[in-house]
């Protein structure tokens, strides 16, 4: 898995927790699940427990949809999106359905765990999480930003890499190497020229020869002497004395003296 990418997403997610279609969703399902009581919330649980119980289920579940949909976004990239909702309602399902199981027998003032079957649980948690996906899909159209714009560069890989995510620009001789999460391709172009198109993404050059996505990079090893920053693939870019100073300031690889 990429761990730039997933990271990303999660990133989106967490900025998603403010938009209206996920306000939306969340309030309405507070004020459904407390006020009908379904699953025989109730008849055992007065108006308090119902808000505290339905309000936690809920939002775990967000929670956890979140994280859930970032996962399957990042290893199943190119999926018909009806098809990640799906895995990402059964994988929620079955991670919510034991904390149902636990918050029900420690809120419910009437059943216990004996009371209680977790394969009835996953059956009914799973109708009502898939409903929330297939009305988040049809919603999600009107609350989506803008996707932020591609760099030129992609128009010049091959159409498969073209949606792809780029780590590093490598000069050899009069080409340039573009590693991406998808592979690489190799571009008649100038290191300089590549660089510029790559514009808006965030990147720096840490030797003459190469320059990398900011994102992409996971940390550095030091190696015969000399520094490398590694990536999100497994590669590794040799950093030179020129452009250490930078990184040391960006945190990216430790300082001289330390």
């Amino acid at each position: 898995m990429i761990w730039s990418e997933f990271r990303r997403h999660v990133t989106d997610a967490a900025i998603a927790f403010t938009s209206r279609v996920t306000i939306s969703i969340w309030l309405i399902g507070c004020l459904v699940a407390v006020v009908a009581g379904p699953f025989g919330t109730f008849q055992t649980m007065d108006f308090g427990l119902r808000l505290a119980y339905w309000g936690t289920v809920i939002t775990s579940g967000l929670v956890l949809g979140a994280l859930a949909n970032a996962v399957f976004l990042t290893i199943c990239r190119g999926w018909h999106p009806l098809w990640i909702d799906l895995k990402t309602s059964v994988l929620i399902t079955t991670l919510l359905a034991p904390l149902i199981f636990v918050l029900r027998a420690g809120l419910d003032p009437i059943l216990t765990c004996a009371d209680l079957s977790l394969g009835s649980i996953w059956i009914n948690t799973g109708l009502f999480v898939l409903p929330i996906f297939f009305l988040r899909r049809q919603l999600i159209g009107t609350d989506k930003p803008p996707d932020p714009p591609r760099p030129r560069l992609m128009r010049r890989l091959p159409g498969p890499l073209q949606e792809a995510g780029v780590l590093r620009l490598s000069a050899r001789d009069h080409t340039v190497e573009v590693a991406t999460d998808h592979g690489t391709s190799t571009l008649r172009l100038r290191l300089k020229d590549a660089i510029d198109e790559m514009e808006p993404v965030e990147g720096l050059c840490t030797h003459r020869s190469h320059w990398v996505a900011r994102a992409a990079v996971t940390g550095h090893i030091a190696e015969g002497g000399k520094l490398y920053l590694t990536l999100a693939n497994g590669d590794r870019v040799p950093v030179s004395r020129k452009y250490r100073p930078r990184l040391e300031e960006l945190g990216l690889v430790p300082g001289q003296d330390g």
